[in-house]
């Protein structure tokens, strides 16, 4: 099937970045753009957090004719005084130093290592806000502001509980054309992943999967992806291999 004309916009992190490839196995993107004939406008860069995608999303002026927002981690804070692709990193050096240890991973780069007291401090302010409660309702608010700009929007959570979210769900009003996928991209990815080594967990940036995805799994997101744009049938988390294999 050729759909020649029809546009994507993405945000996202790695489950999203085309530069997230390590075989020659082709990516759910590629066979978006090859197989299904789409036009991707891909803005999505490895190792953000949502702040960082939002804060690009809304400096959009001009517009593809569908949305797929791989919405990312809510806990990876866009500090200023740190390279935009290292959100990830800092999340990571809190959630341990949170836990009383500074037995910090070596994958880690030392310019960033050196800044950790002061990403303690700033996720220490983030948490004591409140802010974090909010912020999931928060950001899909914003891209809600644009409906009217797209034929169809898909949200896809890359991780998190997926939706419903964890606080204030009844603030909001889902506009007819938008769809919050249930399951997350993260979830799938480690049932896959688990279902072929029983209890190996992937830490640290060592998954080498093309976008922490099989190909088989590469092969259904994009068929979901389609199926939703151009046939009306919502993602189905449940058909991913080792979705049930646990």
């Amino acid at each position: 099937m050729k759909t020649i004309g029809k546009s994507i916009d993405i945000f996202g992190d790695s489950f999203s970045c085309p530069c997230c490839k390590f075989n020659s196995d082709e990516t759910w993107l590629e066979i978006l753009e090859n197989q299904y004939g789409f036009e991707l406008n891909n803005k999505s860069l490895h190792g953000t957090g949502a702040h960082w995608c939002i804060e690009k999303f809304m400096g959009l002026t001009e517009y593809s004719d569908f949305l797929l927002f791989c919405l990312p981690d809510m806990n990876r804070l866009w500090l200023d005084y740190l390279p935009e692709d290292e959100s990830s990193s800092a999340s990571m050096i809190y959630s341990i130093m949170d836990k009383g240890s500074f037995d910090l991973p070596d994958i880690i780069r030392d310019d960033i290592l050196d800044q950790s007291d002061r990403i303690y401090k700033d996720y220490e302010s983030f948490y004591t806000s409140g802010l974090n409660r909010i912020l999931e309702v928060l950001f899909v608010s914003f891209i809600f502001s644009k409906y009217n700009k797209y034929k169809k929007i898909l949200i896809w959570p890359s991780s998190g509980l997926g939706y419903p979210f964890r606080y204030y769900n009844s603030t909001l009003e889902i506009p007819k054309n938008v769809y919050i996928v249930t399951r997350c991209l993260n979830g799938i990815s480690h049932r896959e992943r688990k279902s072929v080594q029983k209890g190996e967990t992937i830490f640290f940036g060592k998954d080498i999967r093309n976008n922490h995805l099989s190909g088989e799994n590469h092969k259904i997101l994009a068929e979901q992806v389609m199926n939703f744009f151009l046939k009306n049938l919502i993602p189905v988390p449940g058909q991913f291999k080792g979705y049930h294999e646990m």
